[in-house]
């Protein structure tokens, strides 16, 4: 008799299995569907990024870094046009955006073997997410409601499963941080508008969250170091001629990477620090950040307070076989690449170049010489932080520009949206792609980037 009690918990609680894994494999199938819910749009115009020109101007940039509000308005073209072109550059997923009076739809449909989830592919092919945002008065919209296939989700359930998935991948205080920023957001069904502001509170807040103690130090090491070198008169390649004003890339990176190395394996003798490849891909990252920054006339001290009592960095061009632009694009893109990854540091060089080619946009032209430098930067940054200590061996013993970044000057430049699309058919032709494929050849036999 006093067994059926035990037998009767035991009963229960495989009944509770039983169901909750009939709940789950109904929520599963649910969720999975056969079909995308939306299709891929039509290639990016180029006109549909005009509005998007002043993210991407360095002055605005510098002022919003110094606590200047900065907002940004698309149509709703604009807008939906953005969102589907990045969801399938970057995920390789159709979306789609809707707007409405202080609300917005945006749908995304993964292929499931592109996530986790894979394994449940045989249940359905596709997950199909559609979010409702809604905008309040002020601060970041709100979840208002969300829906997997046809399963419902709560949106404190979304939350939850959102900051979990941020937290795993260490993001949760930097996106609570991003969210921080958005003053305002406006709504309707004719256009989207945002605006930020970068408080100093929120510098040194992202400060202690991006810059732990040992990197601090790297930077300092290295903007020590940059200010030593930039301070030191550089004889021209003519005796007869003044000291050059300019600093050729190829007479710094080696040079500070030199350094990295030697700090790097001095480390590997210390007990405290047995991650050898950690401490290289660290200081490559310092170094990056630092010429980074120094390019694009961007003070260190946005991103660490105590560097504003460093040396002040004398102010002279740095180029890259003869061109400013090129050490821009070229440092910009492989500072990025160590955090961010080379996809999304490829998209912001094409976007970029899109721009300057649109029809009023005040910018220079396409360029493939600028996106050879922006894939050449990639490349760096993915060495820097996947293949440390073989990247500062090469770079230590670099003598000249073109062990940095292959020859560009006979690549097309400063062609309007009307000549890229008359030459090449745009970014998804044939005749584009081959171009881009010659590049990426000239930079596999760089010395540095092979």
């Amino acid at each position: 008799m006093h067994r059926r009690p035990w037998l009767v918990i035991c009963a229960t609680l495989g009944t509770l299995v039983v169901l909750g894994a009939a709940v789950a494999l109904w929520g599963v199938s649910m969720a999975l569907q056969a079909q995308p819910s939306t299709a891929l749009g039509a290639p990016l115009a180029i006109s549909d990024l005009q509005s998007a020109r002043r993210l991407l101007n360095r002055q605005v940039l510098r002022e919003a870094f110094h606590g200047q509000p900065l907002t940004l308005t698309l149509t709703a073209a604009q807008a939906e046009a953005l969102t589907q072109d990045m969801a399938a550059r970057v995920l390789h997923a159709p979306a789609a955006l809707t707007l409405a009076d202080q609300q917005a739809d945006l749908t995304l449909s993964l292929p499931l073997q592109q996530t986790p989830l894979r394994a449940l592919h045989p249940l359905g092919a596709w997950l199909n997410v559609r979010v409702r945002l809604q905008a309040p008065p002020s601060g970041p919209p709100v979840l208002q409601a969300v829906q997997v296939g046809d399963l419902s989700v709560p949106p404190w359930l979304a939350r939850w499963t959102a900051e979990r998935l941020a937290r795993t991948r260490g993001m949760d205080q930097l996106a609570m941080l991003a969210l921080a920023a958005i003053e305002r957001v406006q709504l309707s069904p004719t256009q989207v508008s945002t605006t930020v502001r970068w408080r100093p509170e929120l510098s040194a807040q992202a400060s202690a969250l991006l810059v732990p103690p040992d990197m601090v130090e790297a930077l300092s090491r290295y903007h020590h170091q940059l200010a030593r070198l930039l301070s030191e008169p550089l004889q021209s390649d003519d005796p007869h001629r003044a000291p050059r004003w300019d600093r050729p890339l190829s007479t710094l990176l080696p040079a500070l990477m030199a350094t990295a190395q030697q700090t790097s394996l001095a480390s590997a003798l210390s007990a405290s620090t047995p991650h050898l490849q950690d401490t290289a891909a660290r200081e490559n990252r310092a170094v990056l950040v630092v010429l980074g920054l120094y390019v694009n006339r961007v003070s260190l001290a946005t991103l660490v307070p105590a560097a504003r009592d460093w040396p002040a960095l004398p102010t002279r061009p740095l180029t890259l076989q003869g061109r400013e632009d090129l050490a821009q694009h070229y440092l910009t893109s492989a500072a990025l690449a160590t955090d961010l990854g080379g996809r999304l540091s490829d998209l912001i060089g094409t976007y970029k170049e899109l721009l300057d080619a649109a029809p009023q946009g005040r910018g220079s032209g396409f360029s493939f010489n600028d996106l050879a430098a922006d894939k050449a930067g990639v490349r760096l940054g993915r060495l820097a932080a996947h293949d440390p200590l073989t990247l500062q061996s090469r770079l230590a013993s670099a003598q000249s520009e073109s062990d940095l970044l292959p020859t560009v000057s006979d690549l097309p430049e400063f062609l309007t949206a009307a000549q890229l699309q008359q030459r090449y058919g745009g970014i998804d032709a044939p005749a584009y792609q081959a171009l881009m494929r010659d590049i990426d050849q000239r930079i596999a036999q760089t010395p540095v980037l092979r």
